[in-house]
């Protein structure tokens, strides 16, 4: 049987107690990054009502994308759902309901129409505003009571459209009707109708998409559609990695990404770990991607299984021929093209310029590796004597920060650290995972005066092996 989720708030606040004891999960109003935290399969279903936008991000296009194309069917109506819906049926997600349709033809546009103040799931979602498509629908309904006529609901529903979406509501009829020129008597008539034959069209949806729920529920599992793979963009694959708890973000002062960067800078047996790292993800890659033209063996030679799938993938030919590896002196030294064999230049290549998409390195692999090792902990605390430096540093010269450290100093330093002649230094950065000299002079300025004026605090050894311990199924990228 399918899992079935309802994000569901204020358009149907009693939503569980309409499914006790049922297979449907009932959970709050979805926020971004939510949908990237479930653990689903294809054919689970996903249905989308409600939705944060102001207090905290709103769920993405790309995180409904992601679930599509993995085959996980997603549904929305009412409020947050049926926007969503209107926008990305085309690609897959199922529309709901009148709302959605009203969206979807253009009768509805603004994002505002659905929207309210409410109160804490504590006190079950309180309405403390109605939202303007409830008021359209029960302004319409007066008018076809014979209660008031079109025009004067016409000039009602425009003045509470101009309102800022928290003041609105039935109580506001008076003061709307004032603003726009229409008799007290009659508006007070309308407000009193409106409040007796209050119709609310968003709750009406959100019961037909819980019907739809119900029926997933008690169907078998079922492969959606076919969807198109959804592009990783960079954007993307830091909401993924942000949702998997990986914690990277643009400072090295915090989360996981200071730690990796440090092992990167100082272990020096980081370049063996990263190269079997990523020699392994390339056997998964081209085991997933290849098919029938990769009968890789699991003993096989990792080398020569990247050797091949360079060659699916139309970068050369095996066996090599020189005269067509002009490419190569993009990606190695001289040296290396001296006294290497084609082969293992080619292998060389293939670790340095691996990308899981161009612009996106794989951060998240070597962190997902490394983070559960003994020398884990080590790099943290190296990171905290980085920042406690240039803390005291910078505090005692407030006219500079740690952005007017020199890039060349910074360059310099690794260049005699890593005993590389400075005209190699971007290529060792590579061997290392860092994809350009800007990229390591970024790195490298967390440490730089930690690691000039205390040289014997940042060392760091790491267990090549641990890139051993890689699980093919783990170096897929991050889709739920």
């Amino acid at each position: 049987m399918p899992r079935c989720l309802l994000f569901i708030g204020p358009s149907l606040p009693d939503a569980a107690d309409l499914v006790p004891d049922s297979a449907i999960e009932v959970l709050p109003p979805v926020a971004a990054g939510d949908l990237l935290r479930l653990s689903l399969e294809p054919g689970d279903v996903v249905g989308i009502v409600d939705g944060y936008f102001h207090q905290v991000g709103t769920v993405r296009h790309k995180e409904i994308l992601a679930l599509l194309s993995h085959g996980v069917r997603v549904l929305g109506a009412a409020s947050m759902g049926a926007l969503r819906a209107a926008e990305l049926d085309s690609f897959g997600m199922e529309g709901i309901g009148g709302i959605y349709a009203d969206y979807r033809d253009g009768i509805l546009e603004a994002d505002d129409e659905v929207t309210l103040l409410h109160s804490t799931p504590d006190e079950r979602y309180r309405p403390l505003s109605e939202p303007l498509v409830c008021l359209r629908a029960t302004l319409s309904r007066a008018v076809e009571d014979g209660v008031c006529d079109s025009g004067t609901a016409t000039r009602l529903v425009a003045t509470l459209a101009a309102w800022p979406f928290g003041r609105r509501s039935y109580d506001g009829l008076v003061t709307a009707g004032r603003e726009a020129g229409i008799d007290a008597d009659t508006v007070h008539e309308i407000r009193r109708y409106c409040l007796a034959h209050r119709l609310d069209p968003k709750r009406e949806d959100a019961l037909l998409l819980l019907d739809s729920l119900r029926q997933a529920s008690r169907a078998e599992r079922s492969t959606s559609p076919a969807v198109a793979p959804v592009n990783r963009t960079s954007f993307l694959c830091s909401w993924q990695i942000a949702a998997s708890g990986l914690d990277i973000g643009d400072s090295p002062r915090h989360g996981h990404l200071g730690a990796l960067r440090a092992c990167q800078l100082f272990a020096d047996d980081y370049p063996r770990f990263h190269r079997e790292l990523i020699l392994r993800a390339l056997k998964t890659a081209c085991a997933k991607e290849c098919g029938a033209n990769s009968p890789a063996a699991d003993d096989e030679d990792l080398e020569q299984i990247a050797l091949r799938h360079g060659e699916h993938r139309g970068l050369y030919r095996l066996p090599a021929d020189p005269s067509r590896l002009e490419f190569l002196t993009q990606w190695s030294t001289r040296t290396e093209r001296d006294t290497l064999l084609l082969p293992d230049q080619l292998v060389t290549f293939l670790v340095r310029s691996f990308r899981v998409h161009p612009g996106l390195t794989w951060d998240e692999l070597a962190i997902r590796h490394l983070r559960h090792q003994p020398p884990w902990q080590d790099a943290r605390h190296l990171v905290q004597l980085a920042w406690d430096v240039n803390d005291r540093v910078f505090e005692e010269n407030w006219e500079h920060d740690i952005n007017d450290l020199s890039s060349e100093r910074i360059l310099d330093w690794f260049s005699r650290r890593w005993e590389i002649p400075s005209a190699e230094l971007e290529l060792a950065a590579m061997d290392r995972g860092i994809e350009s000299l800007d990229s390591l002079t970024m790195a490298g300025r967390a440490f730089y005066l930690l690691a000039r004026y205390n040289p014997d605090f940042v060392h760091l050894d790491l267990d090549v092996s641990a890139a051993r311990e890689v699980h093919e199924t783990s170096v897929v990228p991050l889709t739920r």
